[in-house]
């Protein structure tokens, strides 16, 4: 199905760490293991020479997992796409897409940090905006929203304020 717009998220804004600290703690640990392996003498007694490597190892795995997570080195895997039939979004690579059918949906609630999407069965759907990139993107956005509520015949109520700076 054709994309009417597809935005990438910010996914490093709901963590309780943030994306540079966990780099600087990440990049500490690889040179704490580096200096452990290069500054044991050779002919050490015991095996902890094999312990250093399994530690740079795994710090060398949790770099790999922030950069997947909050990057777009491996691809963009945190996005909000809107299609003629469905709002999809994704929240990271590791985290399961959530797709709203708009033909499931009674009416939607826009406001500058949220979209709510009432749905047939009683339930709501909410999408966060704030996480969405930038201002132009979040207007692209609530526009394609409004687009897709009228081609579908869904009453739209829109409280968001315009904020000037």
């Amino acid at each position: 199905m054709r994309s009417l717009a597809r935005v990438g998220l910010r996914p490093s804004r709901d963590h309780k760490i943030s994306f540079g600290v966990q780099l600087a703690l990440v990049l500490l640990w690889m040179t704490y293991g580096l200096f452990l392996i290069f500054t044991e003498p050779e002919n050490a007694a015991n095996d902890r020479h094999f312990i250093h490597y399994v530690f740079l190892v795994l710090a060398f795995g949790y770099l790999l997992f922030i950069l997947a997570q909050n990057t777009s080195v491996f691809g963009t895997q945190s996005y909000l796409e809107i299609t003629p039939a469905y709002v999809v979004e994704k929240r990271g690579h590791f985290k399961k897409k959530i797709a709203i059918p708009l033909q499931d949906v009674l009416g939607i609630s826009l406001n500058n940090a949220l979209a709510r999407f009432t749905m047939r069965d009683g339930t709501k759907c909410q999408v966060n905006l704030k996480l969405i990139s930038s201002r132009k993107s979040q207007q692209i956005v609530k526009a394609r929203i409004l687009e897709v509520a009228e081609k579908h015949a869904i009453p739209v109520t829109d409280t968001s304020t315009s904020i000037r700076r």
